[in-house]
């Protein structure tokens, strides 16, 4: 890949070196699909034009993987999870932290091409899959490898697929399965794209409720990712069963509470589903009055 761009998706500040890089011209001509969305207005809900909405997608990258407050809520919301250690990693000899960056810029760059008026209202039908086919056009031309690119394109394409999750809530094993499969196992980035890329549509408008929910929603899918995929004898109890059985809502309690049933089934110390259940039960109780203390 360019030097530059290399060292602007390095920088902790990522959002703002592009947006220089942007400034001198360099960054459309690297990705010239992006030019065609400078200026381009959003309907409702979106705070920025197309271009301006990527760069504050990588901006939200940025505190999200970062170490100031918002990556520590961040990290204390998803507690039961190394974050660190998987930032650490690399996809196809790039750091994960340069791809998830550049996942973000990326993710809607198939916007203005796909643009239509349905029902008298902008739409973008599909710019998914076409985006992660412009990035696993361009990528290779910029010096990416085949397996970062075609990590990117896998963000692009399925960066609205957390939202098929919720509009068939809860979602099915079957439903998480495949979701992971599609990803090659990435849900973790999925889920950080989709952060950033929900934080960026309301611009200053995104609260610290609508990252809770988000936090929430990402630590109940990935304990389900964990859970369904973990190999060995299926889990004593689901995710679906936590929230029949305890009257437990999708989020952080419930991956957690999942996350510590499965632990105990897979070193041996419970068996039975009954004791999976008085397990969550405790694990729950546990929990609630450690954040009722703390607060």
């Amino acid at each position: 890949m360019p030097a530059e761009l290399r060292e602007a998706l390095s920088d902790p500040q990522s959002g703002e070196a592009l947006r220089t890089l942007d400034d001198r011209g360099i960054l459309t001509a690297w990705f010239p699909a992006l030019e065609d969305g400078r200026g381009f207005k959003q309907p409702e809900l979106h705070h920025y034009t197309v271009l301006d909405h990527c760069l504050a997608a990588v901006r939200a990258m940025d505190d999200l993987i970062g170490n100031g407050d918002t990556g520590r809520l961040l990290r204390a919301e998803i507690s039961w999870l190394d974050l660190d250690e998987t930032l650490q990693g690399d996809v196809g000899g790039v750091p994960l932290r340069q791809l998830l960056r550049l996942s973000a810029l990326v993710h809607d760059i198939a916007k203005p091409e796909t643009a239509t008026i349905v029902e008298g209202r902008l739409r973008f039908p599909r710019h998914g899959p076409r985006g992660g086919e412009m990035v696993a056009e361009r990528l290779p031309e910029l010096g990416f490898g085949e397996v970062a690119t075609d990590f990117v394109r896998r963000m692009v394409r399925y960066h609205l697929r957390p939202g098929e999750l919720i509009r068939n809530w809860p979602p099915t094993d079957r439903a998480i399965r495949r979701f992971v499969t599609d990803l090659d196992g990435h849900v973790l980035a999925l889920l950080l794209v989709q952060m950033a890329d929900g934080w960026a549509t309301r611009g200053p408008n995104y609260t610290r409720e609508h990252f809770r929910r988000h936090c929430g929603f990402a630590s109940y899918v990935l304990a389900r990712a964990w859970a369904v995929t973990e190999p060995g004898e299926p889990p004593l109890i689901t995710g679906e069963d936590l929230m029949h059985d305890l009257d437990l809502p999708g989020g952080r309690l419930l991956g957690a509470v999942l996350t510590s049933v499965r632990d105990a089934q897979l070193n041996g110390s419970i068996r039975e589903r009954a004791d999976a259940l008085a397990l969550a039960q405790a694990t729950l109780a546990r929990m609630r009055d450690e954040t009722a203390s703390s607060g």
